[in-house]
């Protein structure tokens, strides 16, 4: 809840369940402290308030279902966290906590440069994710297409290895190679004598 100074205040609380109440309490959480504002025996009907130098304003009645404080006149020193806690009288507890921020008047809208603030650093978060998914995939395509690349290579020179030299590396002296056979019905005309 957002208020200006001056104002007046009421914080209302319900249990979830539809249960008989024995007592409620209304608490001011401090870091250093909880302050008791108020406290409400349900079954006498009877309200104890507490040194807490505030006026606070409440209902305490028999079997009133949900319970409500009223802060007159509320100032900064206000501002924090107020809890409401009831005990059923089966002795259940049920416990909720209500912020109250009083502000000057000309602060209004203080929270929107928060948001734009977090907003413009979500966008860049996005884009640093987008970048950096963006670079990892190319370098992925990149590696796999030097990976084709190279198993062509390998391949082709694996390729080009296995055929036979058509040129000796020392060239034979003549008559000094070997005889050559060809099956052929023209050139088969018998073996030839060396010279």
């Amino acid at each position: 809840m957002v208020s200006e100074p001056g104002k007046n205040i009421t914080f209302t609380c319900e249990p979830r369940e539809n249960r008989l109440l024995e007592e409620v309490s209304w608490e001011k959480i401090q870091p250093q402290q909880i302050d008791l504002l108020i406290s409400c025996n349900v079954s006498q009907g009877r309200s104890y308030t507490s040194k807490y130098p505030r006026q606070i304003l409440s209902n305490c009645s028999k079997d009133m279902k949900k319970a409500f404080v009223t802060m007159p006149n509320v100032i900064g020193s206000d501002s924090g966290l107020y809890r409401c806690g009831f005990k059923a009288s089966t002795g259940e507890k049920e416990t909720f906590v209500m912020r109250l921020t009083v502000t000057d008047g000309e602060n209004k809208n203080t929270y929107i440069p928060f948001v734009a603030g977090g907003a413009v650093l979500l966008l860049l978060l996005v884009i640093l994710i987008t970048t950096i998914t963006v670079i990892i995939y190319k370098r992925r395509k990149r590696q796999q297409k030097r990976g084709l690349f190279k198993d062509f290579w390998i391949t082709q020179n694996t390729a080009t290895n296995n055929y036979r030299n058509p040129f000796p590396p020392n060239p034979l002296s003549a008559g000094a190679g070997e005889d050559i056979y060809v099956n052929h019905p023209v050139f088969c005309l018998g073996p030839r004598a060396r010279v």
